[in-house]
């Protein structure tokens, strides 16, 4: 069993519209349960003609049966992955455009189950499997912190690509196996490729902003890195490329460390890549611009490190990367997590305090403001 708690990005504005929905789904399933108890004949011709059915389709079930549910476990498994999903996915494509996605994927969902389903469906789960594909898309390397029962019990981080992945197979697996299990599989696939389309295809056409780490640029930059080693590789078999002894022996074994940190990024090896790079910055303290990496490196070993714990490295090269970037497009992002880790990790609430001050200087819009105000509040309570 996984049971999603959240991830690991931090937003750049306050979700709205998602716990809006919440509310609505939860009051909806309130309401049916009160309902019951009072007047059970009215409750279930309610969820008769709510639900979403190949045989007596109304032109309202595709929307009413997006907020019925089949009871409390029904809802709380739904609710969760709308609480870890939702928000990251309407900080993406703005609250209007979370809106009109979320019930597009909702009505595309029941219409991809009644295509090949008899039976009647509830549930919000079409929806939020529309939110799940697209948060594939948006961020494919984003960790989620999971609740796990698989032979052992824990929290542990996830990759976001190999969580939804396992839920779209085993959506799968279950369709093409076990069609009669009672769950609205194809519904949830249906959800699920409506999605990633409609977030691919936001990507591609310019519609939507690019960002380093969405699924699109991901596959961009590693055909490109696959593009550099065949023409590195030509042109050093052919013996056009001999480059030249470094005269400064510093400088040629920073240049070789690292290589051989931008080799183990190309090839996903983040373990070694920051081990390479916190054993270079050991063996050169003095060489501070020199260490800092491609932006794509630096972000990526950041990361890592984060993720595994080692907060005061990751404090070091997110600091290093904001540095040597001072305009990446990701700058408010990294530097609100730069200073979570400030202020939670490394006991320097007035240095997590400053950083943010200095931020909230520099934004204009209202919801980064507001954020980076909450955050501030936040951190300052540590100080009173």
């Amino acid at each position: 069993m996984l049971i999603p708690l959240g991830t690991d990005r931090p937003n750049k504005r306050k979700a709205l519209i998602t716990p809006i929905l919440i509310a609505i789904n939860l009051g909806g399933v309130i309401l049916m349960a009160m309902l019951t108890r009072v007047d059970p004949a009215v409750a279930d011709r309610i969820g008769y003609f709510g639900a979403i059915s190949r045989h007596h389709f109304e032109p309202w079930q595709p929307i009413t049966s997006m907020f019925i549910h089949a009871g409390f476990m029904h809802i709380f498994g739904n609710m969760i992955f709308l609480i870890v999903f939702g928000p990251s996915v309407e900080d993406r494509l703005g609250r209007t455009g979370f809106t009109f996605f979320y019930f597009a994927g909702g009505i595309a969902s029941g219409f991809a189950h009644i295509a090949v389903s008899n039976a009647p469906a509830v549930g919000a789960s079409g929806a939020i499997a529309a939110v799940s594909g697209a948060f594939l898309i948006f961020f494919p390397n984003t960790r989620i912190k999971c609740f796990v029962i698989f032979f052992i019990i824990g929290i542990f981080m996830i990759p976001s690509w190999w969580l939804i992945g396992l839920f779209v197979v085993l959506d799968l697996g279950a369709q093409v196996f076990t069609p009669a299990n009672g769950i609205a599989n194809m519904a949830h696939l249906g959800g699920y490729a409506f999605g990633i389309v409609i977030a691919l295809t936001l990507l591609i056409t310019g519609i939507l902003p690019k960002e380093p780490y969405d699924m699109f640029s991901i596959i961009k930059h590693k055909k490109r890195r696959a593009d550099f080693k065949a023409a590195h590789s030509i042109h050093t078999k052919a013996g056009i490329y001999a480059p030249e002894k470094e005269s400064d022996p510093v400088n040629a074994e920073i240049a070789q460390r690292r290589a051989k940190i931008a080799t183990a990024v190309s090839n996903n090896s983040f373990d070694s890549a920051a081990e390479h790079y916190l054993a270079m910055l050991k063996a050169f303290p003095d060489q501070s611009k020199a260490l800092t990496l491609h932006r794509d490196a630096q972000y990526q070993i950041a990361n890592y490190l984060y993720q595994s714990g080692n907060r005061s490295a990751a404090a070091d090269a997110f600091t290093r990367l904001l540095e040597a970037y001072p305009n990446d497009p990701e700058r408010h992002i990294i530097t609100i997590l730069l200073a979570r880790i400030r202020a939670n990790d490394l006991g320097d609430p007035m240095g997590a305090t400053k950083l943010l001050e200095d931020l909230i200087t520099k934004v204009h819009d209202t919801d980064t403001q507001a954020l980076v105000e909450n955050e501030l509040a936040t951190i300052r309570t540590i100080l009173q």
